[in-house]
């Protein structure tokens, strides 16, 4: 009958993981604030309290969304159906310029050939861009539904609190320490995670404005911003925004900006971001050494999507904690005398913590 009950509960809750997902990590976010406004003028207030939270979070998310689909779409949509207007009026000859054409033909390519697959993409790209948007509108009902849940999620969890968790923890047939150290590990890697990927969303997109200011790109505000809310995805996040502008510079004859540049994201914007910054954000608050971090945050993304930033972490540290309780309390031999190389390293882990 138990097992009946779960799988017939998660099949309830499947449809809707999502929301409830996105609730749980708000709530788990904002809870340290949710105690010092108790503690302030909103004693004994914990709905008004959870309330705010939970609507101020939603409306940065909402204006990040606003951001995306109305300024930056409309710019991109500018400035593609900009490439392809220049691709129909002067041909495919005058889409690149001559030493980029020359470049091409050093490696063997035809200039012609490049040029008109770059202006048929640029138009099939446009026309996307315009339908997506279309798209967008039409599932706006959807959003309101998830936006919705998220916020009654998010809030109830809020008001709970600490009740709740102690609760789940006496709850699930586990030994209470056992819950708890489980509890922490969750709460340590959303918290993590959120933080890191902020920090790290902030250093993109300021080391991209500057680069498209020292190369000269039109907007580079907008586009900065694009690229702070791409770095969602490690790695391919942020060359999505910062190579499509490179090629075009060195397709309108401004060949060392756009090579400047895209040496600049792959250095500066990519590998310290997503190769030294992200890691040692990262890493050292949730137990993992880098390696177990690349894999937490490229797998997740690429078994879940874009809630897999958080979600391939968590998988990972709840198993690593499983692992080490049963080394520390049921291996048969004892606990392991051997290091335990999932641990990042420590003399980075006690200088982070040390740091003011």
């Amino acid at each position: 009958m138990f097992a009946l009950a779960a799988y017939l509960f998660w099949r309830t809750l499947e449809p809707i993981w999502i929301p409830v997902f996105l609730g749980l990590t708000i709530a788990v976010a904002v809870y340290p604030l949710q105690e010092r406004m108790l503690k302030g003028p909103l004693r004994r207030q914990p709905g008004i309290a959870a309330a705010l939270l939970t609507a101020a979070v939603l409306a940065i998310g909402v204006g990040i969304l606003f951001f995306l689909v109305v300024v930056v779409g409309n710019r991109l949509v500018v400035f593609l159906h900009e490439a392809a207007d220049r691709y129909q009026a002067k041909g495919a000859s005058g889409l690149l310029g001559e030493d980029l054409s020359q470049l091409l033909s050093r490696f063997g390519l035809d200039p012609g050939s490049v040029q008109r697959k770059i202006g048929e993409l640029t138009t099939d790209i446009a026309g996307a861009m315009g339908r997506t948007a279309t798209t967008l509108l039409a599932a706006t009902l959807s959003l309101i539904f998830v936006f919705i849940f998220t916020a009654l999620t998010s809030y109830y969890l809020l008001v709970e609190g600490k009740e709740g968790t102690s609760w789940f923890v006496e709850v699930v047939p586990l030994p209470d320490g056992q819950m708890w150290e489980l509890v922490q590990n969750v709460r340590d890697v959303t918290r993590a995670m959120l933080v890191g990927s902020g920090i790290t969303a902030l250093y993109q997109g300021g080391v991209a404005f500057v680069g498209y200011w020292i190369f000269q790109v039109d907007s580079p505000l907008v586009w900065a911003s694009l690229t702070g809310i791409a770095s969602i995805l490690p790695g391919v996040g942020t060359a999505l925004v910062w190579v499509p502008i490179a090629i075009f510079l060195m397709a309108t004859h401004h060949l060392a900006a756009g090579l400047g540049l895209f040496a600049w994201g792959a250095l500066a914007v990519v590998f310290v971001a997503d190769y030294i910054l992200r890691p040692k954000l990262v890493g050292t608050r949730i137990r993992m050494n880098d390696l177990l971090v690349f894999i937490a945050i490229f797998g997740g993304v690429e078994a879940f999507g874009i809630l897999g930033v958080v979600v391939g972490p968590l998988a990972i540290a709840v198993f690593l904690s499983i692992v080490r309780i049963y080394q520390r309390e049921y291996r048969p031999g004892g606990p392991p005398r051997t290091p335990d190389v999932t641990e990042p390293d420590k003399e980075g882990a006690e200088a982070l913590q040390n740091a003011p």
